[in-house]
């Protein structure tokens, strides 16, 4: 990857971050509980999440590995960092679903594949080749140690948050029910707050503009999509609690 390529990449991350982050309040993404029809053909959403995940970490993977540096002790740290949460979402969590007959618009697919595509090459790219700060003294820096700190809390978050999603007694009809447990008394997506505490995590612990520009796109999806599960809990259940956030606790 040339430095105009990964120039290019960098604005497509950040301008698209700046972009949908408006947007997406007023569009909701059309999967899981916001599904609808119009949005054009669609896929198994088990099928959906296994293609449009595995990119990021195959091309990460791929442009680390081409690096000169790929040995050293950090930069292997943040590649476990990246590629544990990558090999759960796009080979473990699809096959945790509930509900084998769901479907994902393929736009949706589509759109996340390019996505995954330029994130992960960037911040492969980013660890593997450049990072000069990136050596031995650098284990042992604050940010690294309170950036893995925090990733590693926020994987914990998320994936308690899934598992009481996935545990939930339903009705024979397979109806949504409001979830008690957790984070979940606090916030309408704990899952989302755990995600963004995650990439806040990495960002902090790489140091790097992908890094960053990652987390930027991951708030920027992930806090209007909060928003919306919020109001649709509202509306869906008379009972739904009003004091319950969207994303961060007694916050917002």
């Amino acid at each position: 990857m040339d430095s105009e390529l990964y120039t290019i990449g960098l604005y497509v991350l950040f301008g698209g971050a700046a972009v949908i982050f408006p947007l997406l309040f007023f569009v909701t993404a059309p999967y899981g509980r916001h599904s609808r029809p119009g949005w054009g053909p669609v896929i198994p959403a088990r099928l959906g999440w296994v293609v449009m995940e595995l990119p990021s970490p195959l091309c990460f993977a791929w442009l680390y590995f081409s690096g000169d540096y790929w040995d050293e002790p950090v930069r292997l740290a943040l590649f476990a960092l990246f590629m544990s949460h990558y090999v759960y979402r796009s080979l473990i969590y699809p096959f945790r679903m509930r509900g084998s007959t769901k479907t994902k618009p393929f736009l949706t697919v589509m759109m996340a594949i390019l996505f995954n595509i330029v994130n992960g090459s960037l911040n492969g790219w980013a660890i593997g080749h450049l990072g000069t700060h990136l050596d031995a003294g650098w284990l042992v820096d604050p940010r690294f140690i309170i950036g893995a700190g925090l990733f590693i809390l926020g994987a914990w978050i998320n994936l308690r948050s899934d598992a009481i999603l996935r545990n939930l007694k339903r009705p024979p009809d397979g109806s949504y029910v409001v979830p008690q447990e957790g984070l979940h008394r606090h916030v309408a997506s704990p899952n989302y707050f755990g995600e963004i505490i995650e990439w806040l995590g990495f960002a902090i612990a790489a140091w790097t503009l992908p890094a960053f520009g990652f987390l930027a796109f991951t708030i920027a999806n992930l806090a209007p999509r909060a928003r919306s599960h919020q109001q649709w809990y509202r509306q869906t259940f008379l009972d739904y609690p009003r004091e319950r956030k969207a994303l961060i606790p007694k916050v917002w």
